[in-house]
């Protein structure tokens, strides 16, 4: 370090002194300051402050006013604020120091808080002594810390007391005289530090109940929510799951310890919740249920007022608050009955059914009270299955071959399939054709003559170029019907779906509705039959979709990966695509292939695979 080297991107003013040798990194803002011998790492700020012959590294915020003496090393994001002396010392990454202290002749570790006035005192009028900091330590205002002393990990040092022994990891200590170290003291500061999980997936909360999903984090999600708006009104569902009940009473605990009101709704679709809430104005609308997972899971999926999914943003305000204290307090809930939303599911029908035989699989779930009522109502003759047993349990939704062997034992002239919580749909013709998102889409598309549509990164290859023949164009989004509700949105169109059966009518709904989708397409059967015809023609690129079980699920994000892939991607040309992500859910990379030869699809899949292994 000879000379003065300032990077072209900082701004230095002409208030500033560099002496002697000085280095400062990129991006900083030096301004009124004194900078001695002394190296300034990338995007630092200092404003009306000296610097002597100490080394700052990066992201560091020192002033106005303060004075590092000699010998002093500032890690990584550190924030100095105004008139703080610091002396011979070492300050770990992320401390934070905020005025008017003074830290001498110390090791201070990384994610502390050293607060205002805080003195840092080395010399008993004989020796000098030097003090030792952990890490994730709280310091409070006005203490006196006298060396020697270690105060290890974790600590707590209450606000005026004066440190002149050894603090153990995790204590609290506290008194102005005489230090006194006690156990059990809630040490909230730490909570800025360990590491939250992250509960929000693709959509919603999910897990395997009572092991990721318990009733304590419903009840935090209950009081978190209330927390985003003043008293708010929450509406309430659930599919049929037996552990339904119990996360619905500790969600409802939660929001009436934080002020809000709980609408019960009973087993009900997740559609059907999304309909409630803007139909009544309720502030949100909540839905206790896993979906099409198997029935040890459980979840929850939270609406806006408008009945939109909530978005990221969202979802981390809520988790941010999860940790908040939580007070026992009664629950009282009122009813809200579900007729609305069916009403409105049958005033979509715009024809008498009579004579038109139809099947329906509700997977046992939300839709099974519900919604063989619904198509006998328009007179149609309705063969049901999967309606009140174990939810998604030999579910046709979930295996098309077992959708078209129920199709043909029913003998129906059309078959619909829902999953549990009733927002997915897949069709089945006559002929034991399945249509699924895709084509169903399709099916929309050619109907209400789209020029627009949107889909997913998993809509097959061979759907959008038949779209693009009839002169629709289709819009990719993320995995999810909220990602789509969101495109839609924003860009006005009017339909969107997803592979998995997922569909939404914008006109109609702001969420994927099973029931709703099922009772459009009967208009369009009666309708215009031929275009289920035409669905059922339709040519899909052959797909090879696996899965790579891996915990680094940041491979994906890798350059280098990213470049090998995007060179095998490249040699299918127009024959294919490829998609790899992580999934949302599980410790899973997921790997899907479209070619025109399912051979090559199969051994691209295996490709890829073997290039994952390289960089895991």
């Amino acid at each position: 370090m000879k000379g003065i080297k300032i990077h072209k991107t900082s701004f230095v003013d002409d208030k500033t002194e560099l002496v002697g040798d000085v280095v400062i990194g990129k991006n900083c803002t030096i301004k009124n300051s004194r900078i001695i011998n002394s190296q300034i790492g990338d995007n630092t700020k200092i404003v009306d402050s000296n610097i002597e012959d100490s080394k700052i590294k990066n992201n560091v915020t020192i002033g106005p006013y303060s004075h590092l003496r000699p010998n002093c090393v500032i890690d990584d994001n550190v924030h100095i604020g105004n008139f703080v002396e610091i002396k011979n010392s070492y300050i770990g990454k992320r401390t934070k120091i905020p005025h008017l202290s003074y830290v001498g002749d110390a090791i201070v570790g990384e994610d502390n808080n050293i607060g205002c006035g805080v003195i840092f005192c080395n010399y008993d009028g004989k020796n000098k002594s030097k003090t030792f900091v952990g890490s994730r330590v709280f310091i409070g205002s006005n203490c006196n810390i006298v060396a020697p002393v270690v105060i290890e990990d974790e600590s707590f040092i209450a606000a005026g007391t004066t440190v002149t022994n050894n603090v153990e990891k995790g204590k609290f200590c506290i008194g102005r005289v005489k230090n006194e170290v006690k156990d059990g003291i809630f040490n909230q500061y730490l909570q800025n530090f360990v590491p939250k999980p992250k509960y929000f997936g693709t959509d919603g909360i999910r897990g395997i109940y009572g092991k990721d999903l318990t009733c304590e984090l419903a009840t935090k999600v209950g009081f978190s929510l209330t927390k985003t708006s003043k008293n708010p009104r929450i509406v309430v569902g659930m599919d049929t799951r037996p552990s339904g009940k119990e996360l619905l009473n500790a969600f409802a605990s939660g929001v009436c310890c934080g002020g809000g009101s709980v609408y019960y709704a009973g087993v009900i679709s997740t559609p059907g919740v999304a309909y409630l809430t803007r139909f009544f104005g309720f502030d949100y609308g909540v839905v206790i249920t896993a979906s099409h997972n198997p029935v040890e899971y459980n979840g929850i999926k939270i609406f806006d007022k408008n009945g939109y999914k909530i978005n990221e943003n969202q979802e981390n305000l809520i988790e941010k608050r999860l940790f908040l204290p939580q007070i026992t307090k009664n629950i009282k809930t009122k009813e809200v009955l579900p007729d609305a939303y069916f009403e409105y599911i049958f005033s979509v029908s715009k024809y008498d059914l009579s004579g038109i035989k139809i099947f329906l699989d509700c997977s046992n779930g939300a839709l099974g009270n519900y919604a063989t009522r619904i198509f006998e109502k328009t007179g149609a003759k309705v063969i049901s299955k999967n309606l009140f047993g174990e939810i998604n349990k030999d579910a046709s939704v979930l295996d098309v071959e077992l959708f078209a062997k129920n199709m043909k034992e029913a003998n129906a002239d059309i078959g619909f399939c829902f999953d549990g919580d009733g927002d997915r749909v897949m069709c089945i013709t006559s002929n034991g054709r399945v249509l699924d998102g895709d084509d169903i889409l399709y099916i929309l598309a050619r109907y209400k003559k789209q020029k627009c549509v949107v889909g997913t990164i998993m809509s097959n290859l061979g759907i959008e170029k038949s779209l693009n023949k009839i002169g629709a164009h289709m819009i990719r989004t993320n995995v999810g019907d909220r990602n789509i509700a969101r495109v839609m949105k924003s860009k006005r169109y009017t339909l969107g779906a997803e592979e998995s059966g997922h569909v939404i009518i914008g006109d109609l709904t702001t969420t994927g509705d099973g029931l709703l989708t099922a009772m459009y397409l009967m208009n369009i059967y009666k309708e215009r039959k031929d275009l289920f015809d035409c669905a059922e023609k339709l040519y899909k690129y052959p797909t090879k979709s696996c899965k790579y079980k891996t915990n680094n699920l940041k491979i994906t994000k890798n350059k280098d990966f990213q470049s090998e892939l995007k060179h095998i991607e490249d040699k299918l040309k127009q024959s294919g695509r490829i998609i790899v992500r992580p999934s949302g859910t599980e410790p899973v990379i997921r790997i899907t292939v479209e070619h025109k030869d399912d051979t090559v699809a199969s051994k691209i899949a295996n490709e890829i695979i073997e290039l994952i292994k390289k960089y895991e």
